[in-house]
């Protein structure tokens, strides 16, 4: 097992934040319940009003993206401990985490030059000038970061007042991150030539060069369905509106989806199975390219596999946030389809 042990030590340095969120987001309705007996909170040298938590809650059911998937998920998530057993410090972590999401989609959707060493508040006006996010979302971060300063700076706020707290925040940071890869995806198919190689996905051939282009961009996505989904139509909508001078690009169905990262699996177990039998990868033997199936017909392209983290750790992460993706997404095409028979034996 000394693989598993690798990874759970690589996730232990890497992953811990995304597991926190994961928990807070699934479980926040749960955790609403177990404190919504809370309305007020006094503490000496001042007062929280639990009240005013309690709209933020009732603002980012609006604006919250579906919790469909936090990555990492699945069995590679379920043996992770809690990062801190202070709720405070993972307020803290979660007011970075905003913080550092502003500033990458500032990076993204901004024409400035300079966005680095900005306050939050900068971010939130610029990207509101820009109408990059939608004003109810920056409010809700507006009103996060309040909170948020007020539990780090007075150590006297009840825990009760600072694990609802958490709830939102946690909400709040998966909410801004999946918009960020949104648009991080929509510039890639704007500016990747990958996408605009080829124009009619209805040929077989033309489909499979449409599959090798998604499994190579997987780690773009975050190996998330919704994203690519979401940020393909978001393309698509901008081309149709600019006419015939833009590519839209036709988008997968789960299914497609599905067998792109089973495919994407056994590439990366391919690859590291080099290693673990002391051939290595080598220098120019191109053992880390993508190796496509001889049914998908002349792809016409290829490249490294692992275009970061060029080492075993790396293929190892890798390969863990695509077996991730799968269970989840094989979960979901399960339940759709029993949801499918269910609906088709009431309707007779």
């Amino acid at each position: 097992m000394e693989w598993m042990t690798a990874i759970n030590q690589l996730i232990g340095h890497i992953a811990w934040p995304a597991t926190l969120i994961t928990f807070l987001v699934i479980f926040r309705r749960e955790i609403r319940q177990r404190l919504a007996a809370v309305t007020e909170v006094k503490y000496p040298g001042g007062s929280i009003v639990m009240r005013e938590v309690e709209r933020l809650e009732a603002k980012i059911e609006d604006v919250a993206v579906p919790a469909t998937r936090q990555l990492p998920a699945g069995p590679t998530s379920t043996a992770l401990r809690s990062p801190h057993s202070d709720a405070r410090l993972a307020i803290a972590q979660m007011r970075l985490d905003v913080e550092r999401e502003l500033f990458l989609v500032s990076r993204h959707a901004l024409s400035r030059s300079e966005i680095t060493g900005w306050p939050v508040e900068r971010y939130l006006e610029e990207l509101e000038k820009a109408r990059v996010l939608d004003p109810p979302l920056m409010d809700s971060l507006r009103d996060f970061v309040a909170v948020a300063n007020t539990i780090v700076h007075e150590a006297r706020v009840p825990e009760a007042v600072v694990q609802r707290a958490s709830t939102v925040g946690a909400t709040l940071v998966a909410t801004l991150r999946h918009k960020r890869l949104v648009l991080e995806a929509e510039y890639d198919f704007s500016g990747h030539g990958l996408w605009h190689m080829r124009r009619d996905f209805g040929l077989r051939e033309n489909r499979y060069y449409l599959w090798s282009a998604v499994a190579a961009s997987l780690p773009t996505f975050d190996y998330d369905y919704d994203v690519y989904r979401e940020a393909a139509e978001r393309h698509n909508a901008r081309v149709a509106r600019e006419g015939p001078k833009g590519h839209a690009i036709d988008v997968l169905s789960l299914d497609e989806f599905v067998s792109v990262l089973e495919f994407r699996e056994s590439e990366l177990l391919r690859i590291i199975g080099l290693v673990r039998s002391g051939q290595g990868w080598g220098d120019r033997d191109g053992a880390i390219e993508w190796r496509w199936p001889s049914e998908w017909g002349n792809i016409g392209w290829t490249g490294p596999i692992l275009r970061e983290k060029v080492y075993l750790w790396g293929a190892e992460e890798d390969l863990m946030r695509t077996r991730a993706a799968l269970s989840h997404y094989w979960q979901r095409l399960l339940d759709a389809r029993r949801s499918e028979v269910a609906t088709k034996e009431r309707t007779g």
